[in-house]
This record gives structure tokens, C-alpha cells and sequence, in this order.
């Protein structure tokens, strides 16, 4: 019986974390997220996205904060931008990258961690 009781627990879980997945990964969930923290908020273009070989792209500035979210189509397209990305400081400011799936967070620590 308890078997039965954690593959239903487990099917349950699945399609919690399966539904989350799908509402939160959308550029429209970005960029509320990122009104709601301050940012101005632009979005790429379909035209844009597909020449950066993404599916949508979102852009956040807050004063000297800034993050790119972009999602890529294929996952491995994403990891390759990761590391090809440059990352550096310009002063205080402290530029990173950081990649969920096939997501990818580009800009400032304070921007990256808005957007996550």
C-alpha cells in the first residue's frame, strides 16, 4: 500500500514542478517580475530573437542595474552563450552570467538576481 501512496506523491510532484516550469518560463512572467522590482523592461522582437537563434529575449534596467533573460531553443545553444559570454567588473559593478535549462541570465548581480 505505501508503494502505491509515494508513486501517486511522486506523480502529484511531477506535475506540480511540470506546471511551474511552464507558467514561469515565459518572457511575460519576466517582465512583470521585473516591473514589480523597478526595472524598465524592453522586449527583443521575434525578428531579433530568431537572429540571436533565441526564442524571446527580455531586457531590465534599474539605474546602473541591468539583466538580459534570454531562451534559447535548444539547451546547448544556451550553455554555448554561457561560455562564450564575457563577464567582467566595471567599477563596483560586478557583471555575471547564469543559465537555468535552456535559460540565460546576463548582467549585474543585482540584475541576475532580480530576474531569477
Amino acid at each position: 500500500m505505501s508503494k502505491k501512496v509515494m508513486a501517486v506523491v511522486a506523480v502529484v510532484a511531477l506535475v506540480a514542478i511540470l506546471g511551474i516550469c511552464l507558467v514561469a518560463c515565459n518572457a511575460e512572467s519576466y517582465e512583470k517580475k521585473l516591473e514589480k522590482a523597478g526595472y524598465t523592461v524592453t522586449s527583443m522582437s521575434a525578428d531579433e530573437a530568431k537572429e540571436e537563434g533565441a526564442e524571446w529575449g527580455v531586457v531590465g534596467v534599474k539605474g546602473t542595474d541591468m539583466v538580459t533573460v534570454v531562451k534559447f531553443a535548444k539547451t546547448d545553444d544556451a550553455k554555448e552563450f554561457e561560455s562564450n559570454v564575457p563577464t567582467l567588473g566595471i567599477g563596483s559593478l560586478k557583471v555575471v552570467v547564469a543559465r537555468v535549462g535552456s535559460i540565460v541570465f546576463y548582467g549585474t548581480e543585482a540584475g541576475v538576481k532580480a530576474a531569477k
